[in-house]
């Protein structure tokens, strides 16, 4: 089996509304299977996350948004019903070996059908939601171990916490971070994508308080942001404000520059960021964050990661106030010791080899039968 090429298949979205952080966390598996030498496909159904996992040469799938039911004995919504069906028919004609899920839209029937289709079924969680009929699950987050998972049956592997961070590889070996005594540069980003506007707000609010003037600020523009022309007309206006992205949208939008991402968190001394996985990149940058949470998954990650002394917790997004804010991160830019602090513990958090692990146990519970 060592040597055997396999036929991979993973199964995530991106957009503008769900963010792109399955996508970003997929890509990284996908890349460590592909230098193993494995074939790795994706099936996907949303614009944004098919151009990003495009940027990385692999092939995509397209599943309608919505499809009526046809012949298909699965049990559920009209659309993961024909999802279903359509899953079937590419596992068969694609000859998949190992199929991986990341997403929410799944329910037991959606395993239970997809299951004998494949020679592992892989989970990529983050809630523990419900036991899953899968054969591998991933939960890579700092929670992963405190979810009290059980496991579906004895042969179910769980494979949980930091060590199986599915963290991309431009983040591992990083330097021991040198932290500045003075902040000179704050980076700013809610991921792929922002429905709520909150990059604009905040970066409007640091720029209109008076200690905030002299420092540069780092803006990461996703690809799924719907406000960016705001954006370009707060970086017209003010020569401290810089654009980044890593997505096609620079082609769109000029005044945005091209770069990775972890050159931007190396740089910059201080971090505001939402709680998705780029919290788990800060950390092996180093770079001390302040994290607002967006969504349901990620305020358990949050807080624990504050609790533990990784981050610091700015709260929901709906209920921080801009005097909470400007608060809390003038606290944070005069702290210089808890800066430190900060930084030397996340660099201790993940180590980047994590994606290495997770395809190596997959493989091995390949080769074990």
């Amino acid at each position: 089996m060592g040597s055997q090429i396999l036929n991979i298949a993973i199964r995530a979205d991106g957009g503008k509304q769900i963010g792109m952080g399955h996508i970003m966390r997929c890509l990284s598996l996908a890349n460590a299977f592909r230098q193993g030498g494995h074939r790795v496909s994706f099936i996907s159904k949303l614009d944004e996350g098919i151009e990003r996992i495009g940027l990385d040469q692999f092939a995509v799938i397209r599943l309608p948004l919505v499809e009526q039911a046809t012949k298909c004995s699965f049990f559920g919504d009209a659309e993961r019903l024909a999802e279903t069906c359509k899953m079937i028919d590419i596992l068969s004609d694609d000859k998949i070996d190992i199929l991986i899920i990341d997403s929410y839209h799944v329910n037991e029937e959606y395993f239970r059908t997809l299951k004998p289709h494949v020679k592992r079924l892989v989970y990529v969680d983050d809630i523990n939601a419900f036991p899953y009929p899968a054969d591998i699950i991933v939960n890579g987050n700092i929670t992963g171990k405190y979810l009290t998972y059980r496991k579906y049956n004895e042969q179910q592997l769980l494979l949980l916490g930091p060590c199986y961070n599915m963290i991309r590889s431009e983040f591992s070996h990083l330097p021991v971070r040198i932290v500045n005594e003075q902040v000179q540069e704050i980076m700013l980003t809610t991921g792929g994508s922002d429905p709520y506007h909150i990059t604009t707000r905040l970066l409007r609010v640091m720029l209109q308080h008076e200690q905030c003037r002299t420092l540069r600020f780092n803006v990461l523009v996703g690809g799924g942001f719907a406000n960016i022309n705001d954006l370009i007309s707060l970086q017209h206006s003010h020569e401290n404000v810089f654009l980044f992205a890593n997505s096609a949208i620079i082609h769109e939008f000029p005044e945005i520059v091209y770069s990775e991402i972890s050159p931007l968190m190396l740089r910059s001394d201080l971090a505001i960021s939402a709680g998705g996985s780029s919290l788990y990149e800060f950390a092996a940058c180093g770079t001390p964050v302040m994290a607002f949470i967006m969504a349901d998954n990620q305020e358990f990650i949050v807080q624990k990661m504050a609790e533990l002394g990784y981050i610091h917790n700015l709260g929901w997004h709906d209920r921080l106030t801009d005097n909470a804010f400007m608060d809390g991160l003038l606290t944070l830019i005069n702290a210089v010791q808890q800066r430190k602090d900060m930084s030397c513990k996340g660099q201790s958090l993940v180590d980047g080899k994590g994606t290495e692990r997770i395809v190596n146990r997959i493989i091995q519970s390949l080769e074990a039968n």
